[in-house]
């Protein structure tokens, strides 16, 4: 995940923030360089979304959203200290677009409050410009009220920057970095296991290319996690079409020539006892499809090719999905963007315990 990382204001002069019983923007700036640090250091890439001079709050502000949308962040987090009129208002609180409770937003929250402060909650920021702006998700933090006595006091008995810092990256840890580095190591069993299957089956029988098979449930199957996946052990979407074996009932949707949806109610799916079973009877519908009782074999053209991009593009000109842009997707959203033709001509081995999660299919 690519996060942004805005240190609130500028650092003097237009846009430089509240001044209360201490500046705002020098300390959002001690809080975001420990904050990018610290991330940096597990292994995630960041961007410093910081503007230290502008001309005018209007130009700190577009300044910072254009570093956040050039360099495409997925993440973006701007750093603040707040200030109230009676100098009474305490707290900590995140604002998000309309006010959307993302689960990284509510988590920092939290994190911050465990140091004393009171919790605001999450609130709507769909008025302030960053966040309205910034392409990506987006959350303006306000890490408490710096015209505050008491909740400067707790800043500076809790640690100041460091521990405000700390607390960010805690809550970042558990709902955004760790989450993403976990969805990621399953994507990579997933690939493995496939392509593994894939592979033996390429080398024995010569019928699909591991790399657009592994690519194929991918995309079809949503990485393993879709209904027909979970219930049906299918990773691809198979219909009965001649199968003698378990069947699983649900609504198909179909994509017409000129590009509108329909729905199938009550269409039978293939249904299998193991992914593995799934895959190898897909290599088989390959090879063996035909709707003239075996004169014809439909996807005659796909099999044993050994170009990723001709059995792709075989494979939507043969039928086999009604989804405009099939083949393309196929390349470049996963073959080429997961390097999935490592599958194609040489062995990939992996320790047993790589496929825990699959243990069933092995």
């Amino acid at each position: 995940m690519l996060i942004g990382v805005n240190c609130g204001h500028t650092i003097e002069g237009a846009g430089s923030g509240a001044v209360g019983l201490f500046r705002e923007s020098e300390h959002t700036r001690l809080v975001g360089r420990i904050l990018m640090n610290k991330l940096m250091d597990i292994g995630q890439n960041v961007v410093n979304c910081t503007v230290d001079r502008a001309a005018s709050q209007e130009e700190y502000l577009q300044r910072a959203v254009q570093i956040a949308n050039q360099a495409e962040v997925e993440l973006f987090i701007s750093i603040h200290f707040n200030a109230s009129g009676e100098h009474r208002a305490q707290g900590v609180e995140v604002y998000t677009y309309k006010g959307r409770k993302h689960a990284e937003a509510i988590a920092i929250c939290s994190h911050i409050e465990k140091l004393g402060f009171l919790n605001r909650g999450v609130k709507d920021g769909s008025g302030l410009y960053v966040v309205r702006k910034t392409k990506a998700r987006a959350m303006l933090i306000e890490v408490c009220f710096c015209d505050n006595d008491r909740d400067v006091e707790i800043y500076r008995s809790m640690g100041e920057e460091k521990s405000i810092a700390e607390a960010i990256f805690s809550a970042l840890c558990e709902t955004v970095v760790d989450k993403k580095k976990a969805v990621a190591e399953r994507e990579e069993r997933f690939m493995d296991f496939v392509g593994d299957i894939a592979y033996r089956d390429w080398q024995e029988r010569r019928i699909m290319l591991p790399s657009v098979v592994v690519a194929q449930a991918i995309k079809e199957s949503a990485w393993g996690t879709s209904e027909l996946a979970k219930n049906a052990n299918a990773l691809f979407g198979i219909k009965e079409n001649g199968w003698k074996g378990k069947t699983y009932i649900k609504t198909a949707t179909e994509q017409r020539e000129d590009g509108s949806f329909y729905t199938v109610e009550g269409t039978k799916w293939r249904a299998y006892d193991s992914w593995k079973q799934s895959i190898l009877d897909h290599n088989d519908y390959i090879a063996n499809r035909s709707t003239d009782g075996g004169r014809t074999l439909r996807y005659k053209p796909v099999v044993g090719c050994s170009d990723y991009i001709l059995a792709a593009c075989h494979l939507q000109e043969c039928g086999y999905a009604t989804a405009h842009g099939y083949a393309q997707s196929l390349i470049y959203d996963y073959i080429e963007k997961y390097h999935l033709t490592r599958f194609d001509s040489v062995r990939y081995t992996l320790p047993a315990k790589k496929y825990m999660c699959y243990t069933q299919d092995i």
